[in-house]
């Protein structure tokens, strides 16, 4: 059996030891109080496995250093845990593994987090499941999958949930056929959830320009059985054909941009086309679409701009991330939205907004320059918009 010190300055090593130590895997040997005069002597015999800390936010300060000091004289503080700090469990997996009761959800969720560290010291990809789909990912993605990995749901699922409601209510989609255009597909998790969960009946169109997500979009639409009902595309969006740089942020796929947010991101090519003429060349008409999902980190009024025969002849809901700064920098925020705006697209709610109060508001199409005084740098993303056509008609 292994022998435990809890260093306790909170009061609640007992009680968590209850909750969420395995039972009969350890035996508490000593627990070390505030005022014990000899806590150092005891952390230095050493005659223990395991020490556990048990600190609030002014006292874990101090252990920290106390922790440096350790090291700086050569002492091993590998068995020293934080209990409240996620990183000292990842950095020491075998201990939570031996030590934590998988059936209590605080201990699952570290247990969740410890695996998927470890297996990223080992493998390039990992595996996660989300709202009973399957997906792949890379194994140093910190945002799709990290969430799925550690939540069990598809990312962004809110979010479409919110799309699929509100098309509902301010469009009347009838999802019986057509097409959901899943515009910066990145892994797919967007258009695999919207495909399965909400709209079965419709096809997907997806592009994604970068390779290699390239290859795992289709492999997870290959794993949920949807290739069959797929059009994919590997290039990027934009107003003409071209040839851009993309910077590739290798810790979050889906946040590769044509704007260099850091020095280390590595460069790629990618060819860029309108979407009018990827939708031609594969035979869809604008009146088949029924939902447009645009994130393309920055770039979406270029696409939509490259747009403007699906734009005027569909009645199809645009849901797209809203990154202000961008489009004021590369000049297109006022050439989206008089193209919007003639186009029957002149309103839209913001889903942050939406999500956060359940307020419904409603906001012309040009409030987006007011909007853009307190967007965030260095993209200016204030989430996502839903954008309304004809609303004067429905």
């Amino acid at each position: 059996m292994l022998k435990l010190v809890l260093w306790d300055y909170t009061g609640e090593s007992s009680s968590w030891c209850e909750q969420f130590l395995r039972p009969n895997v350890a035996k508490i040997v000593r627990t070390l109080k505030p005022d014990d005069p000899d806590q150092a002597e005891v952390i230095m015999r050493g005659d223990w496995d395991y020490v556990l800390i048990f600190a609030d936010d002014d006292t874990q300060k101090v252990f920290d250093e106390i922790l440096s000091t350790l090291r700086a004289m050569n002492v091993a503080t590998d068995n020293i845990i934080m209990v409240s700090t996620l990183i000292h469990w990842t950095r020491n997996p075998d201990a939570a593994q031996i030590l934590l009761n998988p059936a209590t959800k605080p201990a699952e969720l570290i247990l969740r987090r410890v695996n998927l560290d470890t297996h990223k010291q080992w493998h390039s990809f990992a595996a996660c499941e989300a709202d009973g789909l399957n997906y792949v990912a890379t194994s140093v993605d910190k945002t799709v999958l990290a969430n799925m990995y550690m939540t069990g749901k598809t990312y962004a699922a809110d979010d479409m949930q919110v799309f699929h409601a509100l098309t509902k209510k301010f469009y009347g989609t009838n999802d019986s056929d057509g097409y959901f255009l899943d515009l910066g597909a990145n892994i797919g998790t967007t258009g695999i959830y919207f495909l399965t969960k909400l709209a079965p009946n419709l096809k997907l169109f997806a592009v994604e320009p970068d390779a290699e997500n390239f290859k795992l979009l289709r492999v997870n639409l290959i794993m949920n059985e949807l290739e069959n009902r797929t059009t994919l595309v590997n290039c990027g969006l934009g107003e003409d054909f071209d040839t851009l740089t993309m910077y590739r942020d290798l810790k979050n796929p889906g946040g590769n941009s044509v704007f260099r947010l850091r020095e280390e991101f590595p460069a790629e090519t990618i060819q860029i086309a309108p979407l009018d003429y990827l939708l031609a060349e594969s035979s869809i008409a604008p009146e088949e679409v029924k939902y447009i999902w645009i994130d393309t980190e920055g770039f979406e009024p270029q696409v939509l701009l490259g747009a403007k025969n699906l734009l005027a002849k569909s009645f199809a809901p645009v849901f797209m991330e809203c990154n202000l700064l961008a489009w004021q920098k590369s000049g297109s925020l006022d050439r989206m939205i008089d193209l919007l705006a003639a186009v029957g697209y002149r309103h839209f709610i913001w889903v942050y907004e939406y999500l956060q109060s359940c307020a419904e508001n409603i906001y012309p199409l040009d409030a987006l320059n007011d909007f853009v005084k307190d967007a965030p740098p260095p993209l200016g993303r204030i989430g996502d918009i839903f954008l309304i056509k004809h609303l004067e008609a429905i």
